[in-house]
């Protein structure tokens, strides 16, 4: 992922495969970067449509429960303790395949946020003043209402993912701007808003003298976890944080 373009494919991924944590939208990013909807053999037979003969597949995580039964693709990744910890015997790679390897019945498309440019805006200058920020109408000294929508969700997206980031307790100056780009970046993406130059995610998660702190697929975890969070913040779409239960929610609508 130390490449801009493999880092881009990689956010995006993280914005458009909502029904999957974190570490699969980064697996499935890495592998099959143009991929808009992935499911496993036998969800895709269950949704009307067919595999078709000898299509390579992508490999993301599932569990394997305390009884020893595999799960088929329907976890997004390790838990982080408590019960599904629990429950989770090992981790093992699943097959799924994106719906362009797919021939059978149509699929509507997953619902979008139907929240236009202003009222995504009005949102997030809200929130930053109900967090305290009295100047959250303000970017750059320029009212946000004064710019142009488009322009002051993308200003604002990067505000709050900067002031989020730096709360967490990042350091280092250029990793909080590169993760909250990246941020920004996705929650622009899931909202439909065009991410812009501005929002292009720089390389990340290397931009220290040392690498490994943070490694980069922490930094890329965290950089997607957050746009999807900015993303619930600012809009009505679901930037899910338990994608076993909504797998088939979109094609099932």
């Amino acid at each position: 992922m130390g490449r801009r373009d493999v880092w881009a494919a990689v956010m995006r991924a993280g914005a458009v495969h909502l029904d999957r944590g974190p570490v699969n939208a980064i697996a499935i990013g890495l592998q099959a970067p143009e991929a808009t909807r992935v499911l496993s053999y036998r969800q895709w037979q269950e949704a009307g449509r067919q595999v078709r003969r000898g299509e390579n597949s992508i490999r993301i995580w599932g569990p394997v429960t305390r009884g020893g039964k595999r799960q088929e693709a329907e976890e997004a990744e390790a838990p982080q303790g408590g019960e599904e910890e629990d429950k989770a015997r090992g981790w093992v790679s699943n097959a799924v395949f994106d719906i362009s390897q797919t021939d059978g019945d149509p699929v509507r498309p997953r619902p979008a946020s139907g929240n236009p440019a202003p009222a995504v805006r009005n949102q997030l200058v809200a929130a930053l003043t109900h967090s305290g920020d009295h100047r959250a109408f303000m970017v750059n000294g320029v009212p946000a209402e004064a710019m142009d929508p488009e322009d002051a969700v993308r200003a604002l997206l990067l505000k709050v993912a900067r002031q989020r980031v730096e709360e967490a307790g990042e350091p280092d100056t250029a990793q909080v701007e590169a993760e909250a780009a990246a941020a920004a970046h996705v929650a622009a993406r899931i909202l439909g808003v065009p991410a812009g130059p501005l929002l292009v995610p720089p390389a990340a998660g290397w931009i220290s003298e040392n690498p490994a702190k943070p490694p980069i697929k922490t930094s890329a975890i965290r950089s997607i976890t957050l746009g999807r969070s900015l993303a619930e913040l600012a809009g009505d779409v679901c930037p899910c944080s338990e994608p076993a239960a909504h797998v088939l929610d979109h094609i099932e609508a």
